[in-house]
């Protein structure tokens, strides 16, 4: 399925967008500053002044996040590494690569560029809290300053926690590569390592809870959430691409899929083809030669008495860059082409001529072997 993700906007060759996620988590961070945080700690101010101030401790917070995950991209460009996405998401920031890092140090260089960047606004913020207050610049002012050098404080201290993918996993991740120079092996290590940690902060959650910090549990229970399935993900992820580095498509594809002629009926189609085979997408030929592709999208548009006379070929998409790859294609970009796209089957072309089909399904069932050959 493809992402839900917002672009906002542009930068350094680098776009920034937000997953969908980070807007729910925009309120709870917001809600939690104007109800909670700051009423703690400025009693004497009034619930208005408290929600402006949580909008700009958000905004800070927004700005920091970024600034953190652009200092992570700097770094792998420098290396040769490709992002072009920093994405904002529940709990942080990404900047999304492409491969692997090519060597331990890289892998140092990149991990720790985040800390550091979060530990200089807080060097930043906090001069500028202490600045404000020695000129008695107004509360809510400082307030938010000392709030933003805090927050940057915190960000540099949890991502340096030893618990993948965070800074600090990556970090440890480094070394362990180091040390038995063998990158899958030190992930699945950083990755153990970081289910310890996830389940430790989800007890801490629980326990504020009980003892009636309900904000502050609930946030403990979503990060920790988070780390544990981010921990399995961060291996497979990486054991996925490993799987399929070197291979294309003519690795994985068929070159004898289920077809229909051109001048096939709809009815016939519903009839003949989709009560046999479990298909939602079916290439078209025409005098043997594939021409496109036909989906449940397509017959769904054509009335129900329509279907006798209308023909596949009236209705198919003709074969084109969006519903097609060539057959020497690396798999990992057609993983990416079929999750933006939303596709679970994609023509392959060779010399601008269909010549078979790859899915989805024969993809993850190839996962999901050296998967359990792995276990």
């Amino acid at each position: 399925m493809p992402k839900n993700n917002i672009t906002l906007f542009r930068l350094f060759g680098f776009n920034v967008r937000i997953d969908s996620s980070w807007i729910i988590i925009l309120f709870l961070v917001i809600w939690s500053l104007a109800e909670g945080f700051f009423p703690a700690r400025f009693a004497e101010l009034g619930g208005q002044t408290y929600w402006m101030m949580a909008i700009a401790g958000a905004i800070g917070l927004f700005a920091s996040i970024i600034i953190h995950e652009f200092s992570h991209a700097f770094i792998a460009r420098k290396y040769g590494l490709k992002i072009q996405n920093i994405t904002l998401f529940v709990f942080g920031g990404v900047a999304e690569m492409k491969e692997e890092p090519h060597s331990p140090k890289v892998e140092f260089l990149m991990a720790i560029a985040g800390p550091i960047a979060s530990l200089l606004l807080w060097v930043l913020f906090n001069t500028l809290h202490r600045i404000g207050s020695a000129m008695e610049a107004p509360l809510p002012i400082t307030g938010v300053l000392g709030y933003l050098g805090m927050i940057n404080l915190l960000l540099a201290i949890f991502n340096m926690l030893p618990a993948f993918p965070t800074d600090g996993g990556r970090v440890l991740r480094a070394f362990l590569w180091w040390r038995k120079k063998d990158i899958r092996w030190a992930t699945q290590m950083a990755s153990r390592i970081s289910l310890f940690f996830a389940v430790s902060i989800i007890f801490i959650g629980f326990v504020n809870m009980i003892a009636n910090n309900i904000i502050g549990g609930i946030w403990w229970i979503l990060i920790g959430s988070f780390l544990f399935s981010a921990a399995h993900a961060s291996y497979h992820s990486l054991l996925i691409k490993q799987s399929f580095e070197g291979k294309t498509v003519r690795h994985f594809m068929n070159p004898s899929p289920v077809t229909v002629p051109y001048d096939t009926t709809l009815e016939a189609l519903i009839e003949n083809y989709l009560s046999h085979y479990p298909h939602k997408m079916f290439p078209v030929t025409k005098e043997d030669d594939i021409v496109g592709m036909i989906t449940l999208k397509e017959i769904k548009t054509v009335p129900d008495e329509d279907r006798k006379h209308r023909l596949a070929g009236d209705v198919m998409q003709p074969k084109d860059t969006n519903n097609s790859v060539s057959i020497d294609t690396a798999v990992d970009d057609v993983l990416v082409k079929m999750n933006t796209t939303g596709a679970s089957r994609l023509l392959v072309t060779e010399k601008n001529k269909a010549v078979g089909i790859i899915t989805l399904k024969d993809l993850i069932e190839f996962i999901a072997l050296k998967m359990e050959l792995e276990e």
